[in-house]
């Protein structure tokens, strides 16, 4: 008996060290990222389930208070879709940009379901699911609609079946069944009477199929166009269905909402009274005209449903309890001005509204519905009366902190948001800056418990790229900011610890508008006269005299383009190098920007980061991403030099290598982050790597816990040298301890 349970122990160990040993920790405020589908189990109403574009799958057993991410076996992070099964609450389905997961330990891991699609494919999306349905009879019959809906793309005609579970898929409709060729298929719904009957909604119709998706009829009598985004039908009377349509932005006269049937999709009726019809003026963003999107059906009774809208100008949840002759909103935000008092609870979030994205109803509870937008979860228990959200709970002022407008925050595990970067106090390691793609610029206290945004006095709010202290007083911080659809941003300042901002680096103080994506304080220079680096995307390297008063350009000897890294020697503050893209080259200036130099004939297509060793300045790494131009493929991965950027080694082959840092006070302990690009069927990256030997040999530190391998950053502690932060695009950022 004793042997045996020191088998056992033994066998148990390296499970045990190698939890301990990876250990790592995701924290966050909780939301922040688009999140296009929801499902409730129909076992279970406490089990919830939301999908995200970039993070991945979410799970919830207790209503919403807790989220887990379940990532394992993914092999893509875009969730368009979530089908748990009927009868079974093991299995569950998801569509991705990269194909079908089927889960049968209730989403816990996840297997890829490939059999019968085309090839994988390294550039493109070979199959991306734009739709999933089951059966409800015969529930190891599934169909999976092709196309990426949100994107209005990549859709040609196609539905897959299977009738075995999603071991084998063959193409359901040959190129003659009926289906216009150029259709993307955004929803599917089968007959729950007539098992061979369905209905796929495209953007060029509303089809129906009498032999399990072999051949297809468009119905669209008494629509005014054929652009369908969703339908839906009541599983009590089937012949009762509505359908929602997209309206061009900015086209008059609108000509979206949601239509009825009553015949079982043969003929339509609109159903519009009660729904915002607002459109955006020609060119305006698509979000400025109203499309109200999701739809929900009550279970039992055909006469009451829910709608949601996905515009900016009306984000809101309606209600009918006639059918859709009249609607009502459900969801309302204060506003003194219309005298409308709130009935949501939205957390952190107030910077955007509640557009619906994912929409859910609790078939065992059809009061409780949930629906997710590009930042947070909403669920109401009292058909729309009242809506908490889910994302965030509110926390307490860590001791020490100041007071913060928008409060102190603590999550609730649905992290999905993209980070940048996280920056430690240099005095204080609990007090840590994260900074994000859409939400700016956020701090903590206390190593992570909890957090409060600080971007009050910043013009461009929604990404903050990068952030450096004063060295002398860190009270005094900078920040590169920018928009992400297009080249535009500025340095800030602030002079309390970053809980205020002002712009100072902007056109009329001499610095152009663009991306501020590096930056860096001399701390040689003056703390009366305080110097700062910057490069702006597409405008090169510029400095400040001043501490951000005034900016000149510093790009003498630089050839245009964009600089993809820009470092300070450790030990000669004069001393710059710059790491430009498109092949330009390595460069180093010896009179702070004044003048550049190119070193070596090394070149790099696609590099995103340098880093040069505190410990050893002769030492530099870069990271970079494999790219094919004038017919020729440039490698990635990781490049490391021993003579101070002359000459360079790929210690480390990657198709795309977006980090890499190294151990403040070990030259040879390097960490790299692999990120890849999301646009093919398997796109997760590499995740983390690590190097004891300079680049020789590496070993991966990815675990279970490391839910996201999209490494965007990584930060080595400057107090701590053996803890790590990881900002990921799609999960926020992970701490361990090694």
């Amino acid at each position: 008996m004793l042997n045996r349970l020191l088998a056992f122990f033994v066998a148990l160990f390296p499970f045990v060290h190698a939890a301990t040993a990876a250990g790592w920790r995701n924290i966050g405020p909780g939301g922040g990222g688009w999140i296009p589908s929801m499902a409730v189990s129909p076992h279970d109403s406490r089990v919830v389930f939301a999908g995200c574009d970039v993070g991945g799958f979410f799970k919830s057993t207790d209503g919403g208070a807790n989220w887990r991410i379940c990532n394992t076996g993914l092999h893509d992070l875009y969730v368009e879709v979530i089908a748990p099964h009927p009868r079974d609450p093991r299995i569950i389905y998801i569509g991705t940009e990269g194909g079908v997961h089927k889960s049968t330990d209730g989403g816990e891991t996840w297997q890829w379901q490939r059999g019968g699609f085309p090839p994988l494919h390294l550039h493109k999306f070979s199959a991306p699911i734009g739709a999933l349905a089951i059966d409800p009879q015969q529930p190891d019959t599934l169909y999976a609609g092709i196309g990426r809906p949100r994107w209005n793309k990549d859709g040609a005609s196609t539905v897959y079946r299977t009738t075995d579970g999603g071991a084998h898929w063959a193409v359901a409709n040959p190129s003659d069944g009926g289906m216009d060729r150029e259709a993307i298929v955004s929803d599917l719904v089968v007959h729950p009477r007539e098992a061979r009957r369905l209905f796929a909604a495209t953007n060029r119709g509303l089809y129906r199929s009498d032999d399990d998706g072999a051949t297809w009829r468009l119905l669209n009598k008494g629509l005014p166009h054929n652009h369908i985004r969703r339908v839906a039908l009541c599983p009590k009377q089937p012949d009762v269905m509505y359908l929602t349509l997209r309206t061009e932005p900015g086209k008059q006269p609108w000509q979206g909402g949601v239509y009825r049937s009553d015949d079982g999709g043969e003929t339509w009726s609109p159903r519009l009274e009660g729904l915002m019809k607002h459109v955006g003026k020609p060119g305006a963003p698509s979000p400025m005209t109203s499309n109200v999107d999701q739809l929900l059906v009550h279970p039992t009774d055909p006469d009451i449903v829910y709608a949601g809208d996905t515009a900016w100008v009306s984000a809101f949840v309606y209600r009918t309890t006639d059918g859709g002759k009249h609607w009502q909103r459900v969801t309302f935000r204060s506003s003194p001005r219309a005298k409308v008092e709130s009935n949501m609870d939205y957390g952190w979030i107030t910077m955007w509204g509640a557009c619906v994205m994912g929409f859910a109803m609790d078939s065992r509870a059809p009061d409780t519905l949930w629906f997710s937008t590009s930042g947070h979860i909403f669920r109401t228990t009292d058909r729309g009366a009242h809506w908490t959200q889910s994302y965030t709970r509110p926390a307490g002022k860590p001791p020490g902190a100041p007071d913060s407008p928008t409060g102190w925050w603590s999550g609730t595990g649905l992290e999905v948001t993209c980070a940048h970067e996280v920056a430690v106090h240099p005095r204080d390691p609990k007090r840590l800056y994260l900074s994000y793609a859409d939400i700016g610029l956020l701090q903590t206290f206390d190593g992570g418990r909890t957090f409060t945004q600080t971007v009050s006095g910043m013009k461009n709010t929604g990404n903050t790229f990068t952030v450096a202290f004063d060295p002398d007083e860190p009270r005094i911080m900078f920040a590169g900011t920018g928009l992400w659809n297009r080249n535009a941003g500025d340095v800030c300042r602030s002079d309390d610890g970053g809980m205020t901002w002002r712009v100072v680096g902007k056109p009329d103080t001499g610095l152009p508008d663009g991306q501020t994506r590096h930056l860096l304080v001399d701390h040689s220079s003056p703390v009366t006269a305080r110097r700062i680096f910057v490069s702006v995307k597409e405008h090169g390297v510029f400095c400040s005299e001043d501490g951000g008063a005034s900016w000149q350009a510093r790009n003498t000897g630089l050839p245009k383009g964009n600089v993809r890294g820009l470092a300070q020697h450790p030990r000669e503050p004069a001393v710059l190098f710059a790491l430009m893209d498109d092949n330009a080259g390595f460069f180093r200036s010896d009179d702070s920007g004044r003048n550049w130099r190119r070193l070596g004939d090394m070149a790099w297509a696609d590099p995103f980061a340098l880093v040069v060793c505190p410990s050893d300045p002769q030492r530099l790494y870069i990271a970079a991403r494999e790219r094919y131009k004038n017919r020729k493929l440039h490698p990635g991965g990781v490049f490391a030099s021993r003579d101070g950027g002359v000459t360079w080694t790929q210690v480390l082959k990657d198709r795309f290598m977006a980090s890499v840092a190294v151990n403040p006070r070990d030259a040879d302990t390097v960490y790299a982050g692999g990120m890849d690009h999301p646009f093919h069927d398997e796109a997760l990256g590499r995740g983390l790597m690590r190097s004891r030997d300079g680049g020789r040999t590496w070993e991966s530190l990815n675990a279970p816990e490391l839910t996201c391998t999209k490494i965007a950053a990584i930060t080595v502690d400057p107090h701590q040298p053996t803890r790590l932060y990881l900002s990921t695009s799609g999960n926020g950022v992970f701490v361990r301890d090694e």
